[in-house]
């Protein structure tokens, strides 16, 4: 389904927030949703992009915006130009954010066609917390880390 590019700014139920980079909205109790945004702030410490956890409501509102159901979190989210990109789009946008070599592997990646990299990516959503489990608390960003996350 084709979406207009910051059609949420005319949302009234979606707060203003700065979208100038590319917004990656995880699972902040998932123990792998948490540990790629690690791994993602280790390589890219120019901060070319930012995040946020499904947690709050600014990335809520976004999901409700989207149709997306917050609750049941079956996709991550990278918000874009204005676009929402999720499941197997989604790995490839967060990669596209990335330096060198890992943006090239998110160009690189669209030879995989979108229905089996959605089965995979969705196959690895669905057992994602009983194989890396679950936090009790939400991942928070560290003082350094802090200009990275929007928390609302």
């Amino acid at each position: 389904m084709p979406f207009t590019a910051y059609s949420y700014r005319d949302d009234p139920a979606v707060p203003g927030f700065d979208d100038s980079r590319p917004l990656i909205i995880f699972d902040g109790l998932c123990v792998l949703c948490s540990g790629g945004v690690q791994w993602m702030l280790d390589r890219d410490p120019a901060g070319q992009s930012q995040f946020a956890i499904i947690q709050d409501p600014l990335p809520k509102a976004l999901y409700a915006h989207y149709n997306l159901d917050a609750e049941a979190f079956d996709t991550f989210m990278v918000l874009s130009k204005g676009l929402p990109y999720t499941r197997w789009a989604g790995v490839l946008a967060a990669a596209q954010t990335l330096p060198q070599p890992w943006r090239g592997l998110g160009f690189a990646g669209r030879i995989i066609p979108d229905a089996i990299g959605d089965r995979i990516y969705d196959w690895v959503q669905r057992n994602r917390l009983r194989w890396f489990g679950s936090r009790d608390t939400c991942r928070r960003p560290s003082v350094a880390e802090k200009l990275r996350f929007l928390v609302t």
